[in-house]
This record gives C-alpha cells, sequence and structure tokens, in this order.
C-alpha cells in the first residue's frame, strides 16, 4: 500500500506501521532484520543498514548526486533518494553534514568498492 499511494504522509505512516508490526512479530529479544539486511562477520553489533543502503551511501560519500548514484545501480533517483531518507532516519540525524559525519564513521569511503 506505500508504494501505491502518491501521498507521502500516509506512505510514511505505512511504512512506520508496517515497521512496528514486524518488530512486535520478531519478538522483544530479537530484533527483526530489514529486506536485504544480513549481519556480517567482523562487525560489533547489530548493523543499521540493509546492504542496498549502504552502497547507496556509499557512492553518495564517493561525491555522486543522487542521479549518478541511480545510474551506476539501475535505479531511480528518487529511490535514492528514498534509501536515503531512511538511512537518515535510521541514523537518527537531521541535517546532511551530520548524516555524512556519521556515514563516514559507519562505513568509511572505501568500504563498499
Amino acid at each position: 500500500a506505500a508504494i501505491r499511494t502518491a501521498d507521502r504522509k500516509a506512505m510514511t505512516l505505512l511504512l512506520d506501521c508496517a515497521r512496528a508490526l514486524q518488530e512486535r512479530i520478531a519478538g522483544p529479544h530479537e530484533s527483526a532484520p530489514a529486506a536485504g539486511t544480513r549481519s556480517r562477520a567482523g562487525e560489533g553489533g547489530p548493523q543499521l543498514l540493509s546492504e542496498r543502503e549502504r552502497e547507496v551511501a556509499a557512492l553518495v560519500l564517493e561525491g555522486l548526486t543522487y542521479k549518478q548514484v541511480a545510474e551506476r545501480l539501475y535505479l531511480s533517483a528518487k529511490t535514492v533518494e528514498h534509501h536515503m531518507a531512511r538511512i537518515r532516519q535510521r541514523l537518527g540525524v537531521t541535517d546532511r553534514q551530520a548524516l555524512l559525519t556519521r556515514l563516514r564513521a559507519l562505513i568509511g569511503t572505501g568500504e563498499q568498492r
């Protein structure tokens, strides 16, 4: 339903509901992984970002625009924008500079390449 709606507020609410339901189903002691999220050996603690979000973030850290990232990953620029919004939400940052700083600390600049 979130994918089909054109109303951004409704989409956000539906996605939040889906995440809340997923967490309730997984139970309080085990967190439900985000779509595409896999834990990796050598990473301490739970992984905050999905593999795709890490790919998008790495390319943004390299200085590519959303359009350039989209072309490289065969996505639309809007999808890249949505990935970045989810990353921003998951990391709890509000401005772009704080986001880039957290991403550099989290994934570094050359980890995905």
